[in-house]
């Protein structure tokens, strides 16, 4: 089912140069105009917030997210479960790349990463489009030849489990956090020091 798949998306390849242009963007570059736009996106709201300590926490839950993710993806890519296709198989290379592990792919992880802790906690309203953008980057690497939708589904899924993961902690630690670093107005002080 994996390589049927593969053999699809990337069957398509070199059929039509218009797309073959756009996928090919997509796998090299797309992913520098996510980041670019998912920081903005992460900026202008911790902004928005004041930068200390929500604006802060916002930043925070998107890094961690990234880390998380990529560190699963390091850990998974150590069992060397699967080669690059075409190590194993004849495909329509549109981009060079080096041979090696393919699962999980690192640029559907980072990218699904960043789109769900953007969307998770900075902005359902651009997460969407966003999410969007990683499916792109994430296909496209399918299509010029260099991983197997297996690799996509579980650099997804990963980027996922470090979502949930930093949401968990953030239901359990964000009130002790906000409260910790954000100074009391002076009339709550004023009115414990009378009590």
């Amino acid at each position: 089912m994996n390589y049927e798949i593969f053999g699809i998306v990337n069957g398509l390849a070199g059929t039509f140069g218009p797309l073959d242009l756009l996928m090919v963007f997509a796998a090299k570059y797309l992913i520098f105009l996510l980041f670019a736009a998912g920081a903005v996106a992460t900026f202008l709201r911790a902004r928005q917030d004041g930068w200390w300590p929500v604006g802060a926490w916002r930043i925070g839950q998107v890094g961690a997210t990234l880390a998380i993710g990529l560190t699963l993806s390091v850990t998974v890519r150590m069992f060397h479960l699967s080669l690059r296709p075409f190590q194993t198989h004849q495909v329509h290379m549109l981009i060079t790349h080096e041979p090696g592990v393919s699962l999980p792919s690192d640029h559907a992880t980072a990218s699904f990463a960043l789109a769900i802790s953007v969307w998770f906690f900075v902005s359902a309203k651009w997460g969407p489009y966003l999410m969007g953008v990683a499916a792109l980057v994430a296909i496209s690497r399918v299509f010029v030849g260099v991983h197997y939708p297996a690799d996509i589904t579980a650099g997804a899924l990963l980027s996922t489990l470090a979502g949930l993961a930093v949401w968990g902690a953030t239901l359990l630690w964000q009130d002790r956090f906000i409260a910790r670093f954000t100074p009391e107005p002076a009339a709550e002080r004023e009115l414990q020091h009378s009590a």
